[in-house]
C-alpha cells in the first residue's frame, strides 16, 4: 500500500503518489487531471522500482544475517562437465561480424568526412540568460517540454512559481504573474537556439599532477596523502577526456549537461550566475561509504562565466575541510514552530516557540573564506515549504547582483546524524543524484529556538575554492 501520510501531516497529493510509485512526474504531460485522477494513474499497488529499493533496503539492514557462500563445485563440475570444456549451453552461434564480414551493403560507396562540432552562431551571455529566464519551467506540471495554459502565481517571499492548480501546497505567498510585462518564450524554441550556441564537445586543458600539486601547496592546507591520490586521479580521469553534449535540462534554472567516462560538465544558466560546474568519477571499485566518493559528490571545479559563456576562470575545489565560527542571534517575534504548527502533542513540542528572524554574523576573516557572503539578516518563511517548514531568506538590497541566498534545512538521505541547516542559493527539490550548491554547512547539532542569547555555531565546508590561471575550457571542432 502506497503510504497516506507525508512529512507535512496531510494526505498525499496526486504528483507526490506518482512519485512514490517511481514514476518520472516531470517527464509527464499532466495538465487537465483532477488529484482524484492522479491518484488512480497511480494505483494502490507498489511498482518494481518501490518493491526493488524494499529489498536493498532489507538487505542492507540485515546484511549481518546473511552466510557466507560455501558453494565448492563449479558450474561445470554441477553439469558433469571436469575437462574444463564449455558445455553445450555456453556455446553461441558465431555471427558475420565474427567471421569477419560486413553487415552494411554498399559500405564501399560511403564517402568518409569530419564531423564539425563548432559554433553554428553566436548570441550575447545577457540575451541567452534573459532568453532562458523567460522560457524556464514555472510549474512542476509544465514538465521539461510545455508550457501550462493555466493561470500562473509567484510567490512573493521565496520567489517560487506554479499554476493556479497546483498552488495552495505549501500556501506560499502568492501573486498573480502578468504575461504581458514578462512574456515568455516557449522551450522548444530557445532550446533549439541554445543547441546553435553551444559546441558539442568541450575538453579542459592545460591539467596535469603537477598543476594539481602547485594547487595544493598554494593553498596551504593538509589532506591525506591517499585522499588526495584518488581526488587528483579522478580529477584527471575527467580532464584527460572528451565531454560531450548529452542532453539540455529545462527546470527552474536551465542547464546543460555534457558527459564522460571520467565524469561530467554541467552548465548552469542562472540568471545572476552562469557557471560551469566540472563533476568527477571515482573508481568503480571504491567502497560505497569510501571518503572519496563523499568529496566527489560536490563539483571538483567550476568555471564562472564572463561576458561569454566561454570567457571567464577556472576554480577548484580542493578537498581540504574549511572551518568557520558564525554567531546566530535570534531577533523580532516569536512565532510557533513547525512541531508547534503540525500539532505535536509532546510537552517539548506543543508551545515550542522560534525566532521569525535571525541575524547571521562572521568574522571578516572568516568570511573571506566562504564563496558568498552569509552575514545579514534572516526571515522566516514557514509558508514556503522545504523540510521542517524552515526556510529564511536573506535581506539583500534591491540593487544587488549575487543571487538570493537562503537557510534552510537539509535533511541527509539516509544518515540522520547528518541532518543540518545549510547557506545556498537554490530551494528547490532535487532529483536522484542531482547536487545542491552549498556556501556552508552549520553543525548538525543547532536547531532553532526561542533563546535570546547569542548563539556561536561551527560551519563546515567539505572543500576550499582555489582560483586558477593556466587551465583553459577548449571546444573540440572536429571528431
Amino acid at each position: 500500500m502506497i503510504p497516506y501520510i507525508t512529512n507535512r501531516g496531510g494526505p498525499m497529493v496526486g504528483l507526490e503518489a506518482l512519485s512514490m510509485q517511481g514514476l518520472p512526474v516531470d517527464k509527464l504531460l499532466l495538465t487537465r487531471e483532477t488529484e482524484d485522477q492522479l491518484a488512480d494513474l497511480a494505483g494502490n499497488a507498489m511498482s518494481t522500482t518501490v518493491v526493488g529499493a524494499c529489498i536493498l533496503a532489507a538487505l542492507v539492514t540485515g546484511k549481518k544475517l546473511l552466510k557466507d557462500g560455501n558453494d565448492s563445485q563449479s558450474y561445470e563440475n554441477k553439469s558433469g562437465n571436469t575437462d574444463g570444456e564449455p558445455g553445450p549451453m555456453d556455446i553461441e552461434t558465431p555471427t558475420r561480424a565474427d567471421l569477419g564480414e560486413t553487415q552494411v551493403v554498399g559500405e564501399e560507396q560511403l564517402e568518409k568526412k569530419p564531423l564539425d562540432l563548432s559554433i553554428t552562431r553566436t548570441c550575447p551571455l545577457s540575451e541567452l540568460l534573459a532568453d532562458a529566464d523567460m522560457s524556464k519551467r514555472l510549474c512542476a506540471c509544465e514538465g521539461r517540454l510545455d508550457m501550462t495554459t493555466r493561470p500562473l502565481l509567484t510567490c512573493q517571499d521565496c520567489g517560487g512559481s506554479f499554476c493556479k492548480k497546483c498552488g495552495g501546497r505549501p500556501e506560499h505567498n502568492p501573486l498573480p504573474l502578468d504575461n504581458v510585462e514578462q512574456p515568455r518564450i516557449h522551450p522548444s524554441e530557445f532550446s533549439t537556439k541554445l543547441k546553435s550556441i553551444l559546441p558539442m564537445c568541450i575538453t579542459v586543458e592545460k591539467v596535469d599532477q603537477s598543476v594539481l600539486d602547485n594547487i595544493r601547496n598554494q593553498a596551504g592546507g593538509d589532506v591525506a596523502i591517499s585522499l588526495w591520490t584518488k581526488w587528483s586521479a579522478a580529477v584527471l580521469r575527467v580532464c584527460n577526456s572528451e565531454l560531450r553534449f548529452v542532453e539540455l535540462k529545462r527546470q527552474e534554472i536551465w542547464s546543460v549537461v555534457y558527459q564522460s567516462s571520467g565524469g561530467f560538465l554541467e552548465l548552469s544558466l542562472h540568471p545572476r550566475r552562469p557557471e560551469w560546474r566540472l563533476f568527477a568519477y571515482p573508481e568503480a571499485t571504491e567502497p560505497a561509504n569510501a571518503e572519496v566518493r563523499q568529496v566527489l559528490q560536490s563539483p571538483v571545479a567550476r568555471f564562472v562565466c564572463e561576458e561569454d559563456l566561454l570567457k571567464g576562470k577556472w576554480q577548484f575545489a580542493l578537498p581540504y575541510p574549511t572551518s568557520v565560527s558564525i554567531s546566530i542571534q535570534g531577533v523580532d517575534d516569536l512565532v510557533p514552530s513547525w512541531e508547534s504548527r503540525l500539532g505535536l502533542v509532546g510537552e517539548e513540542f506543543k508551545t515550542k516557540l522560534v525566532y521569525s528572524k535571525l541575524k547571521v554574523s562572521l568574522t571578516e576573516s572568516d568570511a573571506a573564506r566562504l564563496d558568498l557572503d552569509i552575514s545579514g539578516t534572516y526571515v522566516l518563511l514557514d509558508k514556503c515549504g522545504t523540510a521542517n517548514g524552515a526556510l529564511h531568506r536573506k535581506i539583500q538590497e534591491d540593487s544587488s547582483t549575487s543571487p538570493p541566498l537562503f537557510m534552510l534545512f537539509d535533511p541527509h538521505r539516509t544518515n540522520d546524524s547528518e541532518d543540518c541547516f545549510v547557506f545556498t542559493v537554490s530551494t528547490r527539490r532535487l532529483e536522484y543524484q542531482e547536487y545542491r550548491p552549498i556556501v556552508c554547512k552549520l553543525d548538525p547539532s543547532w536547531r532553532q529556538s526561542s533563546t535570546e542569547e547569542i548563539e556561536t555555531v561551527s560551519g563546515h565546508l567539505p572543500f576550499r575554492w582555489t582560483s586558477v590561471d593556466s587551465i583553459v575550457l577548449q571546444v573540440c571542432h572536429l571528431l
